[in-house]
């Protein structure tokens, strides 16, 4: 008899918060065929269809081990201030282009995924003092 064999996917997803500073850790390096690339961020709201896109330059991949890992550090608000919390898609293309945020006129996609964008306040439970009197007879 053949052994019964189980695969699980793991998706990788991004958790946001606004207000906040997120080191964000891709693996783009090992799948990039430009030298030094620049990097298009491309966020799409999925249920909005809102659209986030900036680029990040290769210099601030500050990660100490490229050839395994890169890493950003994103600060959440200057891109994500006024957009709709919830998920987006994300895709991360490699470009030559230090403004370009068009992902058809990139060099190719390196990585996609979702990313959960949050409030910057999270729900806090109201505690009410009551007071209990009982009757005894």
């Amino acid at each position: 008899m053949g052994k019964n064999l189980r695969f699980f996917y793991l998706e990788v997803m991004l958790h946001f918060t606004k207000t906040t500073i997120a080191d964000v850790y891709l693996t783009l390096t090992e799948k990039q065929t430009l030298a030094a690339p620049n990097y298009l961020f491309y966020f799409k709201h999925r249920t909005t269809n809102e659209v986030v896109a900036f680029v990040r330059l290769y210099a601030l991949n500050i990660s100490p081990h490229k050839d395994r890992y890169d890493q950003f550090q994103l600060t959440i608000n200057t891109h994500f201030a006024n957009s709709t919390p919830g998920e987006w898609e994300y895709f991360i293309y490699q470009q030559t282009s230090t403004t370009n945020t068009n992902p058809a006129s990139t060099q190719g996609l390196l990585e996609s995924g979702i990313m959960d964008l949050n409030k910057s306040t999270t729900f806090a439970y109201d505690k009410y003092n009551t007071s209990n009197t009982f009757i005894t007879r």
